[in-house]
């Protein structure tokens, strides 16, 4: 048999299969509103109306979290026979002119509209919309963190896109322009702006539930977010270096624009992109399906979480 290293200076010359990543092995777990009742890849039949923890739990009437990232995104995403395809994509790094990950007839990076009149005006951007994830820690309805099976903290996020872009900015939008006790000293303007613009959103327990919106297609489910209960101070510092040191995996997770995105499925589940099956009208009357449970530690001990 010959050695293997006679060979090497191939490497790269194949292909490597690429497998899906099974839900319950996401450090993410998107949190959506099915659309229609069916089996999902493990056979639970996820009931249309409720909330979804793809991987996680299932057919819940409230999801609550502590917020930990919050990012608006550039998205140009088209319907094809294999799904949703994102032709365009921007994370918004850095300052405005932000940038997608198509190019122009020279060869630079298309320079993306700054507002949605200015991205209207453009043929090529007129369907590029603006999508808001907000990512944080899965806990119960008193600030527990929610535990796994590996006893890990449970990561979830939801995508506000479409008609669901609404409440997700609003409920931002508003918390952000609360005057709350500064954290941080010495108290200084910039101080004051990073406050609300990054930390405020990091003080209450959101509470996810499922509400409506009137559409040019009639009534949609979308998300209601309303905040719970206050954290803590010294709970909230714990958010802001889980939150710094999560940074690179949500980065991975939701920055497009290092990996070239198409549609993808796992056994039948809905596309990564569209994170919600079709809307549907079916009543809420059944139970949930839950794995994971509260964790023994009180409300909003952040502290000896493990990520790793």
């Amino acid at each position: 048999m010959s050695n293997m290293e006679e060979f090497v200076g191939l490497a790269g010359t194949g292909y490597e299969s690429k497998q899906a990543t099974k839900p319950e092995d996401e450090f993410f777990h998107s949190v959506y509103i099915a659309g229609a009742t069916r089996k999902n890849h493990i056979q639970v039949e996820e009931k249309a109306g409720f909330l979804q923890i793809r991987g996680v739990q299932y057919n819940l009437q409230e999801v609550n979290m502590v917020i930990t990232h919050v990012k608006e995104v550039l998205a140009k995403v088209k319907n094809t026979a294999r799904g949703e395809t994102v032709e365009c994509f921007s994370f918004k790094s850095g300052q405005a002119p932000w940038h997608g990950t198509s190019k122009l007839q020279n060869g630079s990076f298309r320079p993306c509209g700054s507002n949605s009149a200015e991205r209207a005006a453009n043929e090529y951007c007129s369907i590029c919309k603006s999508q808001i994830i907000v990512a944080g820690i899965f806990c119960d309805s008193n600030g527990k963190p929610v535990i796994d099976e590996d006893k890990k903290p449970v990561m979830i996020f939801i995508r506000g896109k479409g008609t669901k872009y609404g409440n997700v900015s609003s409920y931002l939008s508003d918390l952000s322009k609360e005057d709350l006790d500064p954290m941080f000293t010495p108290v200084t303007d910039e101080s004051r702006k990073f406050e609300k613009d990054v930390v405020n959103n990091k003080r209450f327990l959101t509470k996810i539930t499922i509400g409506e919106a009137n559409s040019s297609f009639g009534v949609k489910k979308v998300f209601t977010l309303e905040k719970s209960v206050k954290l803590p101070n010294e709970s909230v510092m714990i958010i802001l270096h889980i939150a710094k040191n999560t940074l690179p995996k949500f980065e991975e997770k939701f920055d497009w624009s290092k990996n070239r995105v198409t549609a993808t499925t796992y056994a039948g589940q809905e596309d990564v992109l569209s994170m919600d099956a079709p809307d549907s009208q079916e009543k809420k009357d059944e139970p949930s399906t839950t794995k994971g449970s509260s964790s023994n530690q009180a409300p909003f001990n952040f502290g000896d979480l493990d990520f790793n």
